[in-house]
């Protein structure tokens, strides 16, 4: 594992600022429309709030960021995993990902590291998975069943997982529309957005819970982020839970935490191993 602890097992995942301001400029002598305009330019900065959402990925905003969070779709689930010798029913948290291609399931790859089979040692199940479904906690009827792991590596060990990797993803033999994909970011993020945490810790019943955070900064390919109702929480379960920007697109999973930070699985893994998957298909 990398430094810090993770979120799925017994323990668990705090602000940047920004401001708004505004430069009084002269305008150009003889041009009072100019002037006009950039008077009103002035007074709509100056008064816009210095808390204000903002995301710089292109494209609309989803239409369900538009309410509040408890009005938000179902997005989070839980896995429940089935081994040949062993069984999971709660471990960590997924979602769904739409790629633009296909609908993918993802958690934490490091859940692997504490939910596995006895015969596994690497990222592959060693012929050893009976089932594994993902469904919203409130709503187990909810659930998708995972058919092949997409990013299996048996090359690599279910040891000390960084962050920049950190991500399982899976294809889907059964998928329900009770549960929202999302969309993921491709363009970098600015020091301070907002971002959310959905998904539950382990004593978490009821709906999915929404955390509110910003942005702190990359470190080593891990994105860095502020959550403050979790920068002194020791309750697992968060793993593998998706973080979205202001506009509802996912820029990574939660991962370790960093202090009173939380380290996320950054997106751009997985617009790499996109890539590299339509490259392949491609060939074949």
């Amino acid at each position: 594992m990398t430094s810090g602890s993770c979120y799925c097992t017994r323990r668990s995942p705090a602000g940047v600022e920004t401001a708004t301001g505004a430069v009084r400029r002269k305008a150009a002598p003889g041009s009072l429309f100019a002037g006009v305009s950039l008077l009103g330019i002035l007074l709509v900065l100056a008064c816009a709030p210095t808390d204000v959402a903002h995301s710089t990925e292109p494209g609309p905003v989803s239409p369900w960021m538009n309410e509040g969070p408890t009005d938000w779709p179902r997005i989070a689930m839980i896995n429940q995993i089935e081994y040949t010798d062993t069984k999971h029913p709660s471990a960590a948290c997924g979602f769904l990902v739409d790629t633009g291609d296909e609908i993918l399931a993802a958690t934490a790859k490091h859940v692997l590291i504490y939910f596995k089979s006895e015969a596994m040692d690497s990222v592959s199940f060693a012929g050893t998975l009976r089932s594994w479904r993902m469904f919203p906690k409130d709503s187990p009827g909810d659930a998708v069943v995972i058919d092949e792991l997409v990013n299996e590596d048996p090359k690599e060990p279910l040891e000390r997982i960084p962050s920049s990797r950190d991500w399982l993803l899976f294809t889907l033999r059964e998928t329900t529309d009770a549960v929202q994909p999302l969309r993921l970011r491709s363009t970098p993020l600015e020091k301070g957005e907002i971002v959310y945490v959905i998904g539950w810790r382990y004593p978490d019943e009821g709906p999915q819970r929404v955390h509110r955070g910003r942005f702190v900064r990359m470190d080593k390919d891990a994105v860095l982020v502020s959550i403050p109702a979790l920068k002194d929480n020791t309750i697992p379960g968060l793993s593998g839970s998706p973080v979205i920007d202001a506009k509802g697109y996912v820029i990574g999973l939660m991962s370790t935490k960093a202090g009173k930070l939380q380290r996320l699985a950054p997106a751009s893994y997985v617009w790499d191993l996109l890539a590299k998957r339509r490259q392949k298909a491609d060939r074949m």
